[in-house]
Formats: structure tokens, C-alpha cells, sequence
């Protein structure tokens, strides 16, 4: 056998699979999704479908069945009988599309935004806002490189202004949260810089997302947790026929009542002893240092809301509350809280983003929190007597008017006293 024979036989297979890998991937797939695929996608909370593209997109762009996003973090996993997607399918012509989980923060938002910007232009949305978000060194490189794939990234990438200060900034956040040499960060710094992309820069940005949206197109309607068939159709049988808030309140609280009665605090039953019990004594005080109002999530929030003013959504926000017999136990400040509260309303309404559900007073409300952070049963009754009618019935359109300012490490920074805010808005002419 010649040398020629022996590399071929040896080297021969592995280049025949890839040229075949190649072409498969290159391959014109449709990607069409059954209306059952989208029904479980939109409450999987599936990573899978936050990072990639083909079934967010079919849904949202449908006619048929009004699907809205929610974007939020881990209260959606609180499925209750009462939870958003339950109501909906059992009351309601809409059906949230729900984008959180752990770790999904603004930024990780910001990105599942863009790749359906075309599908959010001139809708409706609902973005839930947690204060905890905001710690020192906002969102977690891990959980953002979890929700985060190439597919996201290189799409932002390729339609991103070196001249915006809102894609500098993103682009600067993309490098220090991705932290490695990869193609990614190197376009990342060049427009962080202020500088464009070179043709070659978006040719290989092309060349990979053909691959990128032919891989989605072909496996992302697979391995998607079937929720709703398990948690969410089987509670739309729980619910009254007709809808009243007020009757389903008082029964939420009942219900609360008896499913939180192994614990002084008022969370779940099965939470307490997964999570607490045990933990009681090392938990006291454990919360007095922390502080949010201080935090490059502001940042990562005002990027959101200028992507939110790109497509003219109009958004309805929920601020969420903390458990007070938890907050009382682990002492964290609530003065902080609030003012926390303070500065994120702030910066909403001073570009015009209104509709506001603030629920930071709500923590010690009987009924409200299912366990020491997220809302459930009357929390979630509350929640969509608040939602439903703005994303039922016609809404004025919104005026947003962004402000870089809230980019700056003066925002930041700022300790948001009210004189401190007041200060900040008259230097830079808010209202």
C-alpha cells in the first residue's frame, strides 16, 4: 500500500464525516414547530429556548394563538394554581411566553431580546424586575454564560453600533463576562472601542449563524420539559369557571394557609423542609450586609430598555417583594430595599416606561410569598388582576425618551437618597 493509500485509509473517514456534517448543517431545514411544541416551549423555562431562536420567534410571529413574553427569573417556576400561565389558559386570550429562570437577568434578557426584536416591534410585554438582582458585581459570569450561546451573542454582534453608547456598553459587559480570546469577545472589544467590524469580521459572523439557525432549527424542539402538561393544565381544572379576583384571593390565602403551617415564616411546606429546616440558627442575621443599590445591574437594565424602546414595546414592569418575617429574621435592611425600589423606579420613569406593579410592600401581606423571595398563590392572584387588562384591552401608545446617563458609573454608584436622585436628575434634565 502507497503512503497516499495508508493517509487516506487513516485520514480518509474523518474528512468524509465532516464534509457530510457540513453539508447537513447547510442544509435549507424549515424548523416549523406544531402549535404543541410551542405550548410546551412557552412554559419549559427550558435554557434551550431562551439561548436559541426558532421557536420563540414561530410563536411570537403567530396569529392564531396570542402568545406575550414574560421576562423575569425564578418566580416563574412557582407554579401554583394561580400562576400566570395557568390563569391564562383557563381566563384569558392571551398565553405568556416565559423567559426565566435562575440567573436570567437584564443582560441574559437583553440578548433573548434581539433575537426576536422583529417579533416584539410594536407589542406588549411583561418584565419582572427583582432587587436582588442588583448586587456589587451584578449578574454571575456562569449564569450568564449558561443562557448565553454563541447564537445570541453573534446576533446582537452583527447588527451592533460602535457609535451607540448603549452597544459600547453592552459590548464592554460581553467582555468582561465571557472572559476568554474567542472570536465573540474579540468583535465585543472592537466595537467596545468605538470601532466597526470589518467585512471579513461579518462574513464569519454570517457563516455561523447559517450553521447556528440550521442546528436550531433542527433540535431545538427537542429535549423540552413538558410543564405544561404536568403543572400547568392539570391546576386550570382547580380553578372556578368564573373569573373573581376577590374569591380567588380569599381562597389563595386559605390555601396558603394550610400549605404553609410547618414553619413560622410563611413559606411553603415542602420548601421549608428542603431549604430551611435546620438552617434556622445559621440563617439569623446573615442578610444585614447586603446592600443593591449599588451595581453594574443598572447598567445592564438600561441596555433593556433601550432594546424596549427600539421595538416601541409596551411593557408592564412588576417589582418584586421580599418575605418580611424572612427579611426580620436575616436582617436585611428594608430601608436599603426600599430605596433600592426607589432608584429602579427612577430610572423607568424618568424615560417613560410607566406601567409599574410595585410589590415592594407587599412581602408581609398574608398569603402573598410562596417561599422567602418569590410571590405565589394571592401574590399571583394580584399579578394578573394587575397584567390582564393591559395586555387585553387597547393601551396608549408609549414615549419613551432614553437617557445615557443611566449608564454612567455616577448612576451606578449613586447612593439613591432622595436628595441624591433629585440632584442626579436635575444635572442631566430628567423629569
Amino acid at each position: 500500500m502507497t503512503n497516499k493509500k495508508k493517509l487516506w485509509s487513516i485520514f480518509g473517514p474523518v474528512i468524509v464525516a465532516a464534509i457530510l456534517v457540513l453539508v447537513f448543517f447547510c442544509l435549507p431545514w424549515s424548523g416549523h414547530h406544531s402549535a404543541k411544541t410551542e405550548q410546551r416551549a412557552a412554559v419549559s423555562l427550558s435554557p434551550t429556548v431562551f439561548k436559541n431562536r426558532s421557536l420563540k420567534v414561530q410563536a411570537l410571529s403567530g396569529k392564531h394563538t396570542k402568545y406575550v413574553p414574560y421576562f423575569g427569573s425564578s418566580e416563574f417556576n412557582r407554579m401554583d394554581r394561580y400562576h400566570p400561565a395557568v390563569m391564562a389558559a383557563k381566563y384569558h386570550s392571551y398565553r405568556p411566553f416565559m423567559f426565566g429562570s435562575r440567573g436570567t437577568q437584564s443582560l441574559p434578557q437583553l440578548f433573548n431580546m434581539a433575537m426576536m426584536s422583529d417579533q416584539m416591534q410594536n407589542k406588549k410585554a411583561v418584565f419582572v424586575i427583582s432587587p436582588q438582582w442588583f448586587v456589587k458585581r451584578g449578574v454571575m459570569p456562569s449564569a450568564f454564560k449558561y443562557y448565553n450561546g454563541a447564537y445570541a451573542n453573534l446576533t446582537w454582534l452583527q447588527k451592533a453600533n460602535p457609535n451607540s453608547p448603549y452597544d459600547r456598553y453592552t459590548a464592554k459587559r460581553l467582555v468582561q463576562l465571557l472572559g476568554d480570546n474567542g472570536s465573540v469577545v474579540s468583535y465585543a472589544d472592537k466595537i467596545s472601542k468605538g470601532k466597526s467590524l470589518n467585512n471579513w469580521d461579518r462574513f464569519v459572523i454570517r457563516t455561523k449563524l447559517t450553521l447556528l439557525h440550521h442546528e436550531d432549527n433542527l433540535f431545538s424542539g427537542f429535549f423540552i420539559k413538558d410543564n405544561y402538561d404536568t403543572r400547568i393544565k392539570p391546576k386550570t381544572k382547580l380553578l372556578p369557571e368564573q373569573l373573581n379576583y376577590a374569591d380567588l384571593s380569599a381562597t389563595a390565602i386559605k390555601q396558603h394557609d394550610r400549605a404553609s403551617n410547618n414553619n413560622r415564616f410563611g413559606v411553603l411546606n415542602a420548601f421549608y423542609n428542603k431549604r430551611m429546616r435546620g438552617q434556622i440558627k445559621k440563617t439569623a442575621g446573615s442578610q444585614k450586609r447586603f446592600d443593591y443599590t449599588k451595581s453594574p445591574e443598572y447598567g445592564d437594565l438600561e441596555v433593556v430598555l433601550n432594546q424596549l424602546q427600539k421595538t416601541n414595546t409596551n411593557v408592564i414592569f412588576m417589582i418584586t417583594p421580599v418575605n418580611a418575617k424572612w427579611e426580620k429574621h436575616t436582617g436585611m435592611s428594608m430601608p436599603m430595599y426600599y430605596r433600592t425600589v426607589r432608584k429602579i423606579k427612577t430610572q423607568l420613569r424618568s424615560q417613560g416606561f410607566n406601567n409599574i406593579i410595585d410589590y415592594s410592600h407587599k412581602g408581609g401581606q398574608n398569603g402573598f410569598m410562596q417561599d422567602t423571595i418569590h410571590i405565589g398563590w394571592a401574590g399571583w392572584v394580584d399579578f394578573d388582576r394587575q397584567t390582564a387588562p393591559f395586555l387585553e384591552k387597547k393601551q396608549p401608545q408609549p414615549n419613551y425618551h432614553m437617557n445615557d446617563a443611566f449608564l454612567s458609573n455616577e448612576w451606578l454608584n449613586l447612593n439613591p437618597t432622595k436628595a441624591n436622585i433629585q440632584q442626579f436628575k436635575s444635572d442631566h434634565h430628567l423629569k
